[in-house]
């Protein structure tokens, strides 16, 4: 919940029971993020959660051609999974993704989005496309995802709210197929460029 509201302004934040719920019943699509280096485990008597990642699995991406309203509604924050999950579904879709401030703008970001979602489409082969949905405003998170080659599918205009009163940003519906982060190999070498940051996700351990 600390990332949460360090990444999201109030009106977005999704509660304390979303999370919950997500994590009940898509566990192994709830991927954390953890810094166990020896300099943040002396200091903080352990290691420390630092990111999220987590995500459902649509029986399929909605029909293009929904209409507006009904379109968006497919993406409303803080619906609850357990009407839009289906386990043997062929869209996966990231409901959120957030790291703790002092973690961003090192790379990090991008390397877990990656991570993580080769964990999850490498445990279910079926699955043939992955789905989110972004404010205009995250400028650092569109540039991920663009730089992942997702392809900007929709616009919904004024779904987000934002800190200025009377003024909402747009959705932007973002789509990619899953075959490139199936391939993912996940490298052995400890001494890698984020040495001591763990992401594990159920019984994913990387």
């Amino acid at each position: 919940m600390k990332i949460e509201r360090q990444s999201f302004i109030p009106p977005i934040q999704e509660k304390k029971r979303v999370f919950e719920k997500r994590l009940r019943i898509f566990p192994n699509g709830f991927v954390i993020l953890s810094d166990a280096s020896e300099k943040v485990v002396k200091e903080n008597l352990g290691a420390l959660t630092c990111g999220y990642i987590c995500t459902e699995i649509w029986e399929s991406f909605p029909d293009k051609n929904l209409d507006e309203k009904a379109f968006s509604r497919r993406f409303a924050l803080g619906h609850n999974i357990k009407h839009t999950h289906f386990e043997n579904g062929a869209c996966l879709y990231v409901s959120s993704f957030a790291l703790l401030q002092t973690y961003r703008g090192k790379g990090l970001g991008r390397a877990f989005f990656c991570a993580a979602l080769g964990a999850i489409l490498g445990a279910y082969p079926a699955i043939k496309s992955v789905a989110l949905l972004a404010s205009s405003e995250w400028k650092n998170a569109l540039s991920i995802y663009e730089s992942l080659h997702f392809e900007k599918v929709r616009t919904i205009p004024d779904f987000f709210p934002t800190l200025q009163k009377k003024i909402r940003a747009d959705g932007i519906v973002f789509f990619s197929s899953a075959r490139d982060f199936q391939k993912i190999e996940f490298p052995t070498d400890s001494k890698n460029e984020f040495s001591g940051i763990k992401i594990n996700a159920g019984d994913f351990f990387l």
